[in-house]
């Protein structure tokens, strides 16, 4: 009797393994190395010596998942995440954290265009703002435009921008802090959160339907919506990118938790975050079994040189923002460069440093009240807000 190795449960059974080897690392290494990273790199190694097949993701029927509903449902869970009373408080964070994707964008449609051609610049660029989401939409633009190379280099950006990002996020609270400690710089009292979450305009939730599959099927039901929207409005020409689907889902799933039809947090309650984010994960490494070695080297220069100078940009033009607002310049980069990290990697930076600390308890408290939140509030503006609608309207340019 012949065994067929590959089959679509063993592709799965190695697919999660090498995320599982990736998350070990990046806990390890408290979060300094991606464990999505680790990932690719095991799938390139298999992909180019030929022991994984090229069609080994696609065989788990993982990536269908992602394209068909995953991406939805996570887009609308993330409507649900914002916290609007953080927000407004920390609204000077959330005013350097968008400035500088303003940053972002000038530079990838000027220097960066200039020095590594405009298709290279603004793949690097969706990736750059914010991460898994914004890449895979850049991913599926480069797909259909026929150009697997860029959608597999899109996936290689996401891998690769912590290690641009974490050492400037570090080096510069951890600058902020002994500026802090020396007398040099005044720290601001924390900006005061009002209690209570969103306000609920109507109540669609009794208990009967809290259960999980309930609170799925609205999900499912509100991005449908969010997509019926999007076909309305794709015949209109000012409407077409502002109105994308990607796009939409965000706004509807806000729209409907601040309604009371979905609740807060809704992927964490309905116990399908792990899930959903592990089918848009499978979307990563499927993009770069196409690839050859030779794509591979091609691509060394503009990856390094579109991540190096768009951190350049993206804390210039925080730096900018934050001299206007009375923000100091070194939390000011620090906010900046968040979009390249996001949450736990935000938090983890912030921990570590304030950890090590040369100070009495009570000033270490003072000092990680005053930081964490500016952190965490620009992680999550830019990764998960700024960063889809920076896609939806960077991703039709590449190609136009």
């Amino acid at each position: 009797m012949t065994i067929t190795l590959w089959t679509p449960m063993f592709s799965f059974l190695i697919f999660v393994l090498f995320y599982a080897i990736g998350d070990w690392i990046s806990n390890l290494t408290k979060s300094k190395v991606s464990g999505m990273l680790i990932a690719m790199l095991l799938y390139l190694i298999g992909f180019q010596t030929g022991l994984i097949p090229a069609s080994s993701i696609n065989d788990t029927g993982v990536p269908a998942i992602a394209s068909n509903f995953a991406i939805m449902m996570i887009l609308v869970g993330m409507g649900t995440m914002l916290h609007f009373n953080e927000m407004i408080a920390q609204w000077k964070t959330v005013v350097v954290a968008l400035v500088a994707l303003l940053g972002l964008a000038a530079c990838s449609f000027t220097v960066s265009t200039w020095l590594f051609g405009r298709e290279w610049a603004l793949c690097a660029s969706a990736p750059i703002s914010g991460g898994v989401i914004a890449g895979q939409m850049t991913a599926e633009a480069a797909n259909a435009a026929g150009r697997p190379d860029l959608a597999g280099f899109a996936m290689l950006v996401i891998g690769c921008q912590g290690f641009v990002g974490i050492p400037i996020c570090n080096f510069f609270v951890r600058k902020y802090c002994h500026g802090v400690l020396a007398g040099k710089i005044q720290m601001k009292e924390p900006a005061e959160v009002k209690e209570g979450g969103k306000r609920k305009l109507l109540s669609f939730a009794p208990k009967w339907m809290s259960g999980d599959n309930t609170i799925f099927a609205k999900m499912a039901f509100v991005g449908w919506i969010g997509w019926l929207i999007s076909q309305v409005c794709s015949g209109v020409p000012y409407l077409r990118n502002v109105t994308n689907a990607n796009i939409m889902y965000l706004i509807v799933g806000i729209i409907f938790c601040l309604l009371g039809f979905l609740p807060e947090n809704a992927t964490v309650k309905s116990h399908s975050n792990g899930f959903l984010m592990l089918a848009v994960l499978a979307v990563i490494p499927g993009n770069l079994g196409s690839l050859s070695l030779e794509d591979l080297v091609n691509m060394i220069v503009p990856l390094v040189g579109t991540l190096l100078v768009g951190a350049v940009f993206i804390c210039l033009f925080g730096v900018a923002a934050g001299y206007f607002l009375h923000v100091h310049w070194t939390i000011a980069i620090a906010i900046s460069i968040c979009c390249t990290i996001g949450y736990p990697g935000t938090q983890i930076v912030v921990d570590e440093v304030v950890r090590s600390l040369d100070c009495d308890e009570e000033t270490r408290e003072k000092i990680y009240g005053n930081v964490l939140p500016q952190i965490v509030v620009s992680g999550f503006t830019s990764v998960t807000v700024a960063s889809v609608a920076f896609a939806s309207i960077v991703c039709p340019m590449i190609f136009g």
